[in-house]
């Protein structure tokens, strides 16, 4: 015949295996550097509003690298046509160790003209040869008496994002040749 424990020996022995538990924690706690409520701490916050950029240990070196976009330059082909181009030499942006850049989104004047996407890769090179001839933009004319030769400014924004959230931003601007469209419109006589 079997023993049968009654529901009171079993309650009493579940509470002191939970008590004993607890004080177990307790102690691994304690005697662990940088104990839980260090750690709890040092994480980050789960529920970020804004978008931010990020830094490892130190606080002052990015942990996504910034973009690196020279030379962005603004050229017109052909005179007459009220048409110019922004072109870069190239673009290239570098993750963080471990981590891989998801996108790249370049921005015109508010616009979004080009959106690259990213399959595990850690750096991302866009050259000029992707984007030939390159983003079209109006030239501009110059304002009257101005002899500069210059047309209208354009603003860009070149973005970056890796799979951790983090992101990188470049900003800039740069000024088109003046030109203008000439369009002739014949005279009909009635």
């Amino acid at each position: 015949m079997k023993p049968v424990m009654n529901s009171h020996k079993r309650l009493a022995v579940l509470l002191s295996v939970l008590a004993m538990t607890i004080v177990m924690g307790a102690i691994i706690v304690s005697v662990i550097p940088g104990s839980l409520p260090g750690v709890l701490a040092a994480a980050p916050p789960t529920n970020t509003q804004l978008p931010r950029r990020e830094a490892d240990g130190d606080g002052k070196a990015p942990a996504i690298s910034f973009i690196d976009s020279p030379s962005a330059t603004c050229y017109l082909p052909t005179p007459g046509t009220g048409t110019c181009f922004i072109q870069w030499d190239y673009l290239n942006v570098i993750a963080a160790s471990g981590q891989y850049i998801i996108s790249m989104t370049v921005s015109i004047d508010d616009h979004i003209r080009a959106y690259h996407s990213g399959f595990f890769q850690s750096s991302m090179y866009i050259p000029a040869d992707l984007a030939t001839p390159g983003y079209q933009v109006i030239c501009g004319v110059p304002v009257d008496g101005d002899t500069s030769g210059l047309g209208l400014a354009h603003s860009y924004t070149i973005r970056a994002r890796e799979t951790t959230g983090l992101r990188s931003v470049n900003y800039g601007s740069v000024t088109c040749p003046a030109d203008s469209a000439m369009t002739y419109i014949p005279v009909v006589l009635k």
